[in-house]
Formats: structure tokens, C-alpha cells, sequence
């Protein structure tokens, strides 16, 4: 069994970054300094440790209610450490909306803890990072919408455990909430986990579609992150890190089940380290016109999961990218084990965008945008949806005009 990485060990078998001063610029870029990130198979184990650290006698559970089977282990980790679960809550929707964070922030006054675990998947995880700063400065979730409003930390530190390999929530500032059915950000360093304890394990039991589909959101998070204008030599090296780790394990971890033990830690290790990565970088244009096949999708009452939806688009961004960012996409064509000889470079940029459609049309039923419910008669409200997302579209390696974006659209039509 592989050991338990924490913060700077998760890099220590890469020759970069055991090179001059990069340990150090590692835990100044990401903030080893306040927090504690932990990934190994066991890793939950070490809840008890992790409740001491922080103080914690006393805890409240924050859980995905479709993952009641796990909640069962954990309280018995915790009790025997001495740790005593104070209550749950587990009214966790896709999607979180506003009620539903500013209920979890009610709750958690009330609670009597010393810190909260939050078990799931992003879902969860974005309304507890949310919901713990509500309720310590005040007012409702709808107040905090933007960049850096929480005055200050939570009173309550969060413990991070995702059940799931592909939102990367449990390592960032970012949450996602939805309010009058559009998706808004809530963006702040007081609501950055300060814990995360990424155990494979528990992602063991994960069925294939959600297996692929959370997958292919790590995997968008690393191409994104590296091909973005905000990245530098440091974060690209990161990202390939995940890469390196998540191109050619997604499909054995579909196809392996309960038993692709070891493609599901290089799955968690993938996501894990692209989740970094969304704090001091963040995505681009596939992930905006994401948002617009997320937005129209579910106004027609057939949502398209966030991770399918920029696996939509995320070929079609690669290779308009591609004049300026071959090179990243080429190595990522070469993790995957694509055989790259005697190609170019332009080549392999286009092997790996062709793997990203193979992998979504082969292990999701989102193949196309008829696939997925969505005609051209869509595309001018995905554009201009997708246009609106300034954050992501301007740091994004070449400028996507509305006629680009639509021209992207369309060639995932069917």
C-alpha cells in the first residue's frame, strides 16, 4: 500500500520539483501553510489525527444523501478517537442553491462542534465551504456572490472528504451556487477546506457513469488549467502531474470497477491536484460554454452534468487553442499513451482533443448536443450564456469570438 502524502510529499517523486527552491514556492502557491492536504488509500483514517489538530473534540457531519453506507465507517473512526459527532445534515442537491446553503449554515449554529466534515462529492463540498462563513459573518449566501466579501474565516474549520474523483472542491477557494437558476461563484480564501483527506477508497463503490463523468471534469480542470494565460512554469508542471495521472487511468478506472484500485488513486490524485490548481488559475472557455450547455439544459428540464458538459466543448477549445498551446495538449496526447511517433506536434495537440471526445462519447450518453437533448436552435443562447463568463473566456490562451463559440457548439451537434 502506497503511504499517506500530505502537502509537499504529493510532488516528491518529480524530479522539477525536487529541484532549487520549488518545495518552497509550492507551499507559498498553495498555502501548505494553512492547510493540510492528505491523499493515500486510508487516508479517512486519519480523521482522528486530523480533529486533533484542529482542536476538535466535537464534529458535525455534513453528507451526500446518497452515500449513507459511508457515513456508518466514519462515525466509527471518530468514536474511536474520542471524536463525537454532534448531528448531520445531509439535505445535499446537485447544484446547490441558496436555501440550501443558508439551511446548512442555520444548522451548524446550532450544532455545538468544534469543526465539520463534509463527505460527498462537490455538491457537498460547495455548500458546506459556503454555508461555514454564513453563518460566521452573517446576512445570506446571495451576499457573498463575487470575489473575496467574507471578511473573515469561518469559526468552524472544514475537513474535506470526497467521495468522488473529479470536482477537485476539496482543495479550492471556489464554490459554485446556483440562485434564480444561474449559476454564480463564491470566491474567497476564508472558505478554502483546511483539510482534505482524498482517500480512493471511498470512491471504490462509484458506478461507471459517474466514475466517467467525474473524470472527465478532472481531466478538464488540468487541460484548462495548463493551457490558461494565468498559468506559469510552476502551475503547468502541476498540471501535468495530474495529467500524467488522470489521461490514461479514467477508462481502467470505468472498466475496472470496485477493483481498478490502482487507477482509482491516480483518479483521486488527478483531481486532487487540478483542484489546486482552480485557486491560483482556474479554466477557460470550455468551462464557460459549459455553463451554457448546463444552463440551457436544465431550462429544458434535461440537465447535462457539469463534467459531460465540458467534455462537450473541450475538444473543440483544445483545438482552436492549439496554435498557441500545442505543446501542453501534445504532452498530455503523450501520458495518455497515444503513440506519437512520427507526429507533429500540431498532431499530437489534435490526438489529445480526439481522446477527450472518444473518452465522453464512449463512457457517457452525452455524445453530442442531440445526444444530450440541445439542437442548433439552442447555440445562439449557449453563445451568449458562454460569452457572458468573462473570468474564464479572458484568461483563455487565444481570444473565442461569439462566432467561434458558436462554431464550437456546432461541431459537437451530433
Amino acid at each position: 500500500m502506497k503511504p499517506i502524502l500530505t502537502n509537499e510529499q504529493l510532488f516528491t517523486d518529480s524530479d522539477f520539483f525536487n529541484h532549487g527552491d520549488r518545495q518552497r514556492e509550492l507551499a507559498q502557491m498553495f498555502g501548505f501553510q494553512r492547510r493540510r492536504l492528505l491523499l493515500g488509500e486510508g487516508a479517512v483514517y486519519n480523521l482522528g489525527d486530523e480533529c486533533r489538530r484542529l482542536n476538535a473534540r466535537k464534529v458535525f457531519l455534513v453528507r451526500d444523501p446518497g452515500i449513507e453506507a459511508l457515513e456508518q465507517p466514519l462515525r466509527w473512526i471518530l468514536d474511536r478517537e474520542g471524536i463525537e459527532i454532534t448531528g448531520s445534515f445531509t439535505d445535499i442537491v446537485p447544484n446547490p442553491r441558496v436555501d440550501g446553503v443558508d439551511a446548512l449554515a442555520a444548522a451548524v449554529k446550532e450544532a455545538g462542534c468544534d469543526a465539520v466534515i463534509a463527505m460527498g462529492g462537490g455538491s457537498t463540498m460547495d455548500t458546506a465551504k459556503v454555508a461555514l462563513c454564513v453563518a460566521t459573518c452573517g446576512g445570506s449566501t446571495t451576499d457573498y456572490f463575487g470575489f473575496d466579501l467574507f471578511d473573515k474565516a469561518a469559526d468552524w474549520p472544514l475537513i474535506a472528504v470526497p467521495t468522488t474523483a473529479g470536482t477537485g472542491a476539496e482543495a479550492s477557494r471556489v464554490s459554485v451556487i446556483v440562485a434564480e437558476g444561474v449559476k454564480q461563484v463564491v470566491s474567497s480564501e476564508h472558505i478554502q477546506p483546511a483539510v482534505a483527506v482524498v482517500d480512493p477508497g471511498l470512491t471504490r463503490e462509484l458506478p461507471p457513469l459517474l466514475t466517467a463523468i467525474t473524470g472527465l471534469d478532472a481531466l478538464g480542470h488540468a487541460l484548462e488549467c495548463m493551457a490558461s494565460r494565468k498559468s506559469n512554469d510552476l502551475g503547468d508542471a502541476v498540471a501535468r502531474e495530474a495529467l500524467k495521472a488522470g489521461m490514461p487511468n479514467l477508462e481502467r478506472a470505468v472498466a475496472g470497477g470496485p477493483n481498478s484500485v490502482e487507477a482509482r488513486y491516480q483518479m483521486s490524485r488527478c483531481s486532487l491536484l487540478a483542484g489546486m490548481l482552480l485557486s491560483p488559475v482556474n479554466t477557460g472557455a470550455a468551462h464557460a460554454l459549459g455553463y451554457g450547455i448546463e444552463k440551457v439544459s436544465h431550462a429544458k428540464d434535461k440537465p447535462v452534468p457539469h463534467g459531460t458538459a465540458v467534455a462537450l466543448v473541450l475538444p473543440g477549445v483544445m483545438r482552436h487553442n492549439a496554435p498557441e498551446v500545442a505543446t501542453k495538449y501534445y504532452y498530455a496526447a503523450g501520458v495518455a499513451g497515444i503513440d506519437l511517433a512520427g507526429k507533429s506536434v500540431d498532431e499530437g495537440a489534435q490526438l489529445a482533443a480526439d481522446r477527450v471526445d472518444t473518452l465522453r462519447r464512449r463512457h457517457t450518453p452525452f455524445g453530442s448536443l442531440t445526444a444530450a437533448g440541445l439542437s442548433e436552435s439552442d447555440i445562439p443562447a449557449m453563445v451568449e450564456i458562454g460569452m457572458s463568463v468573462r473570468r474564464l473566456m479572458d484568461p483563455n490562451p487565444v481570444e473565442v469570438t461569439a462566432a467561434d463559440a458558436a462554431s464550437i457548439y456546432r461541431g459537437v451537434l451530433s
